[in-house]
């Protein structure tokens, strides 16, 4: 990669790019002439007007497409871990004088001419201007400035370097005001010239790096992501390899089915919350797992997700390699058995009714009690919220002052998940919590 010679070497290499163009043109008939890259203020030091070519850098502009490569510099630590390139837009000004009328429109026609037929500054055309990696060619026959160019290691930079004409770039001004204001800088009378743009060069510093060592395994198998997605977690009440029913509800200890895409996979497991599942390897397809939830299983939303896993090398664990989505669902309360206890006044009860579940309560966990007159019955519907019995999983306990006394169809709801009243000739009838004895 180059080094911090290689602006100069940019501007050598063209300069001697033009002056071999210059000398191929055959241009006796003009008489002498030089090709440089001073300065354009310069131009009129000469004692009398010469036949001159001068091509010389009047700015670099940071090249935004390379410069964001290799970054960042440095880890957390503050450890050097690369060296940035500093990439660089070379711009030029070409302009001509003459010793005679029209001398200097024919050096500045041939010298365009040359830097048009060398669109790239090709790694053989660095070499042959510099002579640093041509054996044939020492340094030391260069001249005396040339000699440090040949360790600029321009001609080693993958990005080779295209040559391209430019136009004055202002957003307020036209392009003739714009280049006229750059000849005002230069504190020099304006000449017929033409800008050029070179880009880009790769400045790379030779500081030391820290290198990551190589990866000799990757620890696992590699395979196309099967991006597994879960749409669907439905009642199974016939059990597994049954239809699924979408109206029935979802309790704890029953069959449920997964459905979705790409679920299966050669290694697996599905999670419920962050409670791996036992599936039985009949029970898997592509688009659709049956499984039991446990019957521990709390009530409320719980979510579902499928893992594919690496294939474990020998000695080492299984890794996650890829995860479907955790789809949400309810798993609603079976409540086996109604306590109440409290007394009536004047047709109100006063007291507190306890549901005990067929599965524990998590303590975090936010319940309440559904209460619905029977069939027929003329009280008014209620809720009360609950709370875990001291010293108990499974029971929680409703407190009511002066409802109405009367006999109610009470349910349970956790986490928004309520459970299923039992469906009667009259309608709903079960379980019955008797407020008026």
């Amino acid at each position: 990669m180059s080094n911090a010679l290689a602006i100069a070497a940019v501007t050598a290499i063209l300069r001697d790019r033009l002056n071999d163009g210059l000398l191929n043109a055959n241009l006796d008939s003009i008489g002498q002439f030089s090709v440089t890259s001073s300065p354009p203020d310069r131009l009129e030091d000469d004692a009398e007007p010469a036949n001159r070519l001068n091509i010389y850098l009047w700015n670099v502009t940071r090249n935004a497409a390379w410069s964001s490569q290799r970054l960042p510099a440095r880890s957390a630590s503050g450890a050097r871990i690369d060296n940035p390139w500093l990439a660089l837009d070379l711009h030029y000004i070409l302009t001509a004088t003459g010793a005679e009328d029209l001398n200097a429109e024919i050096l500045l026609g041939y010298g365009m001419q040359v830097l048009h037929e060398t669109p790239v500054l090709t790694r053989a055309d660095i070499r042959a201007s510099l002579g640093g990696a041509d054996p044939a060619v020492d340094a030391s026959l260069l001249p005396a400035p040339l000699r440090l160019l040949v360790a600029a290691d321009l001609a080693e930079q993958f990005e080779q370097i295209r040559v391209t004409q430019a136009v004055p770039e202002s957003r307020d001004l036209g392009q003739i005001e714009a280049l006229s204001n750059i000849w005002s800088a230069f504190s020099a009378p304006l000449r017929a010239s033409a800008l050029y743009q070179a880009a880009c060069v790769l400045i790379e510093s030779r500081r030391p790096a820290r290198s990551a060592l190589p990866v000799l395994t990757i620890g696992g198998r590699t395979a196309p992501l099967q991006a597994p997605r879960i749409l669907r977690v439905a009642a199974l009440p016939g059990g597994a390899g049954t239809l699924p029913d979408p109206m029935a509800a979802i309790l704890p200890g029953s069959w449920v089915a997964a459905e979705g895409t790409a679920l299966a996979a050669e290694r697996m497991r599905v999670m419920l919350g962050g409670r791996p599942i036992t599936v039985a390897a009949a029970n898997v397809d592509a688009r659709r797992i049956d499984l039991q939830l446990p019957a521990d299983q709390p009530a409320g939303i719980a979510r579902l997700m499928v893992d594919h896993l690496f294939e474990p090398a020998p000695g080492q664990a299984e890794r996650l390699w890829e995860s479907s989505n955790a789809l949400p669902f309810a798993i609603a309360p079976v409540v086996t058995a109604v306590a109440r206890a409290g007394t009536v006044a004047a047709g109100r009860f006063t007291g507190s009714v306890t549901l005990t579940l067929g599965h524990p309560v998590g303590e975090r966990q936010t319940t309440a009690l559904l209460f619905n007159p029977l069939p027929g019955g003329s009280a008014p519907a209620f809720s009360v919220p609950a709370r875990l019995v001291e010293g108990s999983a499974d029971r929680i306990r409703a407190d009511l002052a002066g409802v109405v006394a009367a006999d109610y169809v009470v349910r349970a709801e956790i986490d928004g998940a309520a459970s299923l009243p039992a469906l009667g000739p009259q309608g709903f009838d079960g379980p019955v919590a008797d407020l008026d004895p």
